[in-house]
């Protein structure tokens, strides 16, 4: 709990002022000069302490629009008086009535007298009013420079004799901050700007602390303020400040997950004080997780006043996944699907999955398999690989939209991913990849709607002919390094209400790294989230892209469907090139339901190794309403876009964006 730091500077005045004796006049007439003389509370800024606040805290702050260690100001309350008097009602009823004959100020230097009389209310001629001398003792306390005001009064045959004998606050020999870790020592100092060798103004003081607390809790130090003021017999101010250092890190509630997979996590260190931005973009990281359903936190009280104990409450949900599934279809015939995987293997983080698809009229299996270890050492360095073969059926579309071809795409390769957290909100990614894609031609031969089989050696798929390079200029190895860059910063990356996520990306294919394609794709992305209130969120996205060199078909960008462009078919834009934008306004309508409306934009062009299509740059609008649905097996997207040929209505599993 906070004490009241103006009464204990209150009391260790007085001490120190009755124990020293009366103030030599030239201190006093210092002190007087830099007194406050207005009635209204003056304005106080913190511009003064921008210093060792945390890096993380300040980024933090600054993500969210608040303003840590930069220019701020305050009005700050009323600094109570800090003076005794020995002044009662009973002391002055005596004199009540009487007409005051004089008025002298004790222990005021003669230039300064005027000035100070100019604030009592009571004037010669005057009748004694134990209100007017109430007012009277208040201006001369408010002053700052008092530590006692006691009115006295002589008898006279005219009236009475009105004296106020003034003690003097003691004389500064020096000021000792202890305590403070946030701010440096000499900043702190400079700031409080306490002058040695004048008599205390605690009236000053008392307002510059005030901007001390103000400058805590606008850096996010929540529990961090000054909680003592003490004046030594040898005219010492001793200022105590009480940061709330985090003494330990409890987490309750986990039975599965490991608590340091938890604590990990945690941007707040222990040892160092509470900061609220730390603490809750913690919190924010540890929901990001995936494993738990709800995460809190609790402050607890510690081995003494200035330390306390965070504790973590969490509770788990599932991470694992099973999945089994089958289907028909006439175009596809019997098909199953089998998915196993664990978020959270063990309680320790790490991620683990088993993708197999069998069946249909695709002439293999499908299936990938990939592990990762989000944290390999202490700085957050994760690792991940993959392994996929994926043999499955295709369908091609002109410029138009056109169904072209249908045929089966045989994909299999290995990469690794290697992750480091290269600052609060940044993380870099490093992939080596080697895929091979193969044109595989289907069980029936082919048909005339199929560049396949019969009549693959025909017409412009001849030797000698305009197409005949196609499959060698779009199917083959690719072997590659991705360099990727993300900034993340949402709230909740499942639902983002605030925050952005930047992403950039490199690929390097070929160029001494082997494989049938040489190119270099460089991409990037853009959201942004802005929370419009009572759960209304409006999100932004804009992308774009360019490959230069020769790139497969499968290395081209898309655009189309329900990840870029609703309201066109899947992958319907392909080029070296794209671009895609989209607004979405997110509302809740019932319990795990939430209604949008999107406008998307989007184009892919430029595909000279794919003959068939003749795409050119436009502007291809989508646009229209949605339903996002939490269900057990994760959420669920329903869209229907309006498109240039009309409307169309896409399924798909996990958030938009």
């Amino acid at each position: 709990m906070k004490k009241n730091y103006k009464q204990l500077v209150l009391a260790a005045v007085i001490a120190a002022s009755l124990s020293s004796g009366v103030a030599a006049y030239d201190s006093v007439a210092q002190a007087l000069e830099n007194a406050n003389w207005s009635t209204v509370a003056a304005e106080v800024n913190t511009n003064g302490l921008q210093g060792n606040v945390d890096a993380n805290a300040e980024k933090i702050a600054k993500v969210e629009g608040m303003s840590v260690s930069e220019e701020a100001s305050f009005t700050p309350t009323a600094v109570p008086p800090q003076y005794v008097t020995s002044m009662t009602e009973e002391s002055v009823r005596p004199y009540v009535g009487r007409k005051v004959t004089s008025i002298s100020l004790d222990n005021i230097p003669q230039k300064d007298r005027a000035r100070v009389m100019s604030l009592l209310k009571t004037k010669v001629g005057d009748e004694v009013s134990f209100n007017k001398l109430a007012l009277d003792v208040a201006a001369l306390g408010n002053l700052g420079v008092f530590a006692e005001v006691n009115p006295m009064f002589r008898i006279v045959p005219e009236g009475v004799q009105l004296s106020f004998e003034l003690v003097a606050n003691p004389v500064v020999r020096g000021v000792v901050v202890e305590g403070n870790t946030i701010y440096p020592q000499e900043q702190l100092l400079g700031y409080l700007d306490v002058p040695i060798g004048e008599v205390l103004n605690t009236v000053t003081v008392g307002q510059r602390i005030q901007g001390v607390d103000a400058a805590l809790n606008r850096d996010g130090y929540m529990l961090a303020h000054v909680a003592g003021v003490e004046m030594s017999p040898e005219g010492v101010l001793h200022i105590y400040v009480l940061e709330g250092i985090v003494e330990d890190i409890e987490v309750q509630g986990n039975t599965k997950t490991k608590s340091r997979v938890i604590t990990r996590e945690m941007l707040q260190g222990i040892g160092k004080p509470l900061n609220k931005f730390l603490v809750r973009r913690s919190l924010q990281r540890v929901y990001n997780l995936g494993f738990f359903s709800d995460v809190n936190m609790r402050i607890l009280p510690g081995k003494d006043e200035n330390h306390v104990i965070l504790a973590i409450d969490v509770i788990e949900q599932k991470t694992g996944v099973i999945t089994v599934g089958a289907g028909y279809s006439e175009s596809n015939g019997f098909s199953g699907i089998f998915e196993v995987g664990e978020n959270n293997l063990r309680g320790t983080g790490d991620k683990v999955n088993l993708h197999w698809e069998f069946g249909g009229k695709a002439s293999g299996p499908n299936y990938s398999v990939s592990y990762t270890r989000p944290w390999i050492d202490s700085k957050a360095t994760s690792l991940s690989g993959t392994f996929f073969h994926r043999t499955a059926q295709y369908t091609d579309y002109n410029e138009k939209g056109e169904s072209y071809s249908t045929y089966e795409k045989k994909s299999q390769g290995v990469s690794a991913t290697l992750g480091r957290q290269t600052g609060l909100f940044t993380r870099d990614y490093l992939t080596a990849e080697v895929r091979d894609d193969k044109w595989l031609v289907p069980g029936d031969g082919g048909d005339p709607g199929n560049y396949s089989g019969a009549i693959y050696n025909q017409g412009p798929f001849a030797p000698g002919g305009v197409w005949a390079d196609y499959r060698s200029n779009n199917f083959g190895t690719t072997n590659s390094l991705t360099f990727q860059r993300v900034f993340d910063s949402r709230d909740n990356v499942y639902e983002p209400t605030a925050g952005h996520r930047y992403f950039t990306s490199l690929q390097w294919a070929g160029h001494g790294l082997g494989g049938d394609f040489d190119f270099y794709k460089i991409s990037a992305e853009a959201r942004t989230y802005k929370n419009l209130g009572h759960n209304h969120v409006l999100a932004f996205r804009l992308g774009a892209g360019y490959i230069n060199g020769t790139a497969g078909y499968s290395q081209l960008f898309a655009v189309g469907g329900s990840n870029t462009l609703r309201g066109y078919e899947d992958n319907q834009f392909r080029g070296k090139k794209f671009y895609n934008g989209t607004v979405e306004y997110r509302v809740p309508l019932f319990k795990k339901v939430t209604g949008v409306a999107f406008v998307d934009v989007g184009d892919a062009w430029d595909a000279p190794e794919v003959p068939w299509y003749q795409g050119k740059k436009r502007f291809n609008l989508g646009f229209g309403p949605g339903l996002r649905i939490q269900t057990p097996i994760g959420p669920v997207r329903l869209d229907y876009g309006f498109g240039r040929d009309g409307g169309k209505f896409t399924f798909a599993f996990g958030g938009q964006f």
